[in-house]
């Protein structure tokens, strides 16, 4: 008899669980950007969040949460209830922030739930017009004309934009100065004023100001040319051989956020992009909307964290916190 109580009562908890999910959202929801405004995760995670409100018919907005290379946001993230209300935007500097950080406060593992991959992008090699380099060669040159005297601008110390140049120079044999600023918004902003020479950044954020004349495109980091930008180079192309790398958005969870939740998640994203004017407008940003699948994400940030750990070990960098 008491198996038979324990039976029905297992299964009568198990439907409610199911019904208390099945009305989700029932309120608004915030999506941890951590990341000034303005830069391509922030711009990607409003189109993200519009059409979530505009299909699940509660509201879903942007908090951006700048800081510590991302580390303030992810933490808050992490620290929040997993009820599904709270999520986080991500690229690969939380993975890189993992080995950059003595203590970035969080474990990506641990954590976090896996959502999706939402989109990958070539990084692009930006140039100010006044250093008066129009190719990859040029760039070379120019710094081992004058070692350590060329400064590149990153969107924060540890961050792929950093860590790319980081592994350009060793790639290259050149030695120049790293300017890190909060975010990639701020770090484009200092190009474009030519207090910086470089920039390693998304082509998201970079080809506009490709197009306007106020920077310079060197050469895209991807194997193969970008359909928005297919006049630039790629790195490869430009004598670099061995040397490609992406930038990439996702999109995560705290750990406790029920898997139902995170498969509707995941399944409403995946409709989003497919939309012909969400993947439209994602490719004239110069990112390639990704298939978005809590699984294969999992792997893909494993596979992400043992190719940064590499970087970040043989670049020397280390932030203590």
């Amino acid at each position: 008899m008491k198996k038979i109580v324990h039976i029905i009562v297992a299964t009568v908890m198990a439907l409610c669980a199911t019904v208390a999910h099945a009305a989700y959202p029932e309120r608004a929801a915030r999506i941890i950007v951590p990341f000034p405004p303005g830069g391509p995760t922030d711009v990607q995670a409003r189109l993200i969040a519009q059409r979530l409100s505009d299909r699940l018919g509660e509201t879903f907005i942007v908090e951006n949460r700048p800081g510590a290379g991302g580390n303030i946001g992810t933490r808050a993230a992490a620290q929040s209830p997993g009820d599904g209300y709270t999520l986080l935007f991500m690229t690969p500097a939380q993975v890189i922030n993992m080995k950059f950080y003595s203590t970035p406060g969080y474990d990506l593992k641990t954590d976090f739930a896996p959502i999706g991959l939402v989109s990958t992008a070539p990084a692009l090699l930006l140039a100010h017009p006044s250093l008066g380099a129009t190719s990859l060669a040029d760039v070379i040159r120019l710094a081992k004309e004058k070692p350590g005297e060329i400064a590149f601008a990153s969107s924060g110390a540890g961050l792929s934009t950093h860590l790319m140049m980081e592994s350009f120079m060793k790639h290259t044999d050149i030695q120049m100065i790293h300017v890190p600023y909060r975010g990639s918004a701020p770090a484009l902003s200092g190009l474009i004023a030519g207090d910086t020479s470089l920039l390693m950044d998304s082509v998201v954020s970079g080809l506009p100001h490709v197009q306007s004349g106020a920077l310079r495109a060197i050469a895209v980091s991807s194997a193969e040319r970008s359909p928005v930008a297919p006049d630039i180079p790629t790195m490869r192309e430009s004598g670099l051989t061995d040397f490609a790398a992406i930038t990439w958005y996702g999109i995560m969870a705290p750990i406790k956020t029920p898997n139902d939740i995170v498969l509707q998640l995941a399944a409403e994203i995946d409709k989003i992009l497919q939309e012909p004017d969400i993947r439209k407008r994602f490719l004239e940003m110069g990112t390639e909307p990704a298939k978005v699948d809590p699984d294969a994400f999992a792997k893909f940030l494993d596979a992400e964290a043992e190719r940064w750990l590499e970087v970040v070990q043989s670049s020397g960098a280390r932030m203590e916190e």
